[in-house]
């Protein structure tokens, strides 16, 4: 059964996500390069069409994985520019970088060329150009990240000037969940920040978790034969399934993140791999409300 290649990409990010360190950048190159090659080759394996061979269509979702996890990678080493700096200059570079890293891991992960698609998530939002259709131009909603975003706005206010700046929503509190550890938060692709200094401290540690989100997007291309299958035909009977799939992009990647961060930090402190390489990438003191204002 071809879902039964989720075992090694379960075990993987299992083991991963108990880690607790990052020391240099190459390890972290290597971890997020193994997680867009383990995602881009179980994923190609998953949608490999009959007349393919395996170990060919294995290498390639392979390769092209790591490619797009050594471009998210680099995505992370300009957040930490960023953090070094407070230079703003950074972050949309950054974010685009991340967008193509995804991209091509998402391709890979869907057994397709490596530039056939290519997306941009701001906030819920996603922009998909498609290479292969005389470059057809589709936007539509992530609806588990719209959720995660009205969520995120409950009892805070949003920084539109910041927003524009990341490129994705950030709100800022008076207090996070109830707990005075906490400077900001990420959630999907959104970011809430405490008010003041310790907030805007805390924005480059958040903007790593949202690339942490995005950075599993290929786990969506898991289902894309499932969906080819099964849903299109529920479709036919359902119309609003179809409507459904015109107007939202099912971000599971979501579900998984929040699984994986369940088992690497069960007790939300600053435990576990993936707190710690936010604060790899994204801590630093530089970023004030000087060079914010």
């Amino acid at each position: 059964m071809k879902f039964s290649v989720f075992l090694p990409l379960i075990l993987f990010l299992i083991f991963s996500s108990k880690s607790t360190a990052q020391n240099n950048d190459f390890e972290a190159g290597l971890f997020n390069i193994g997680i867009g090659s383990v995602l881009g080759g179980v994923g190609a394996i998953i949608n490999k069409e009959p007349e393919q061979k395996l170990g060919k269509t294995l290498l390639k979702g392979l390769g092209q994985g790591a490619l797009g996890g050594y471009l998210v990678f680099e995505s992370k080493r300009l957040v930490r520019e960023f953090a070094k700096s407070g230079n703003y200059d950074y972050v949309w570079p950054s974010k685009i970088v991340n967008s193509a890293g995804t991209s091509i891991i998402e391709n890979a992960a869907a057994n397709r060329d490596f530039w056939a698609r290519w997306h941009l998530n701001i906030g819920f939002n996603r922009i998909e150009v498609n290479t292969k259709e005389n470059f057809k131009l589709s936007y539509r909603i992530m609806p588990f990240d719209l959720a995660a975003t009205a969520y995120q706005s409950i009892n805070a206010s949003p920084d539109w000037k910041m927003s524009m700046r990341v490129g994705t929503f950030v709100f800022h509190t008076d207090v996070i969940n109830d707990d005075a550890r906490y400077s900001g938060v990420a959630f999907g692709n959104s970011i809430k920040l405490l008010k003041g200094i310790s907030g805007n401290t805390a924005l480059a540690h958040e903007i790593i978790h949202t690339y942490q989100y995005e950075q599993l997007s290929g786990f969506n291309s898991f289902l894309f034969d499932f969906e080819k299958k099964y849903k299109n035909k529920i479709a036919q009977k359902i119309p609003i399934v179809e409507i459904y799939n015109k107007i939202f992009y099912t971000d599971y990647n979501l579900i998984l993140n929040s699984i994986i961060g369940s088992i690497a930090n069960p007790n939300e402190d600053t435990s576990g791999f993936i707190e710690a390489e936010a604060r790899y990438f994204g801590s630093s003191e530089t970023i004030n409300d000087i060079r914010y204002n």
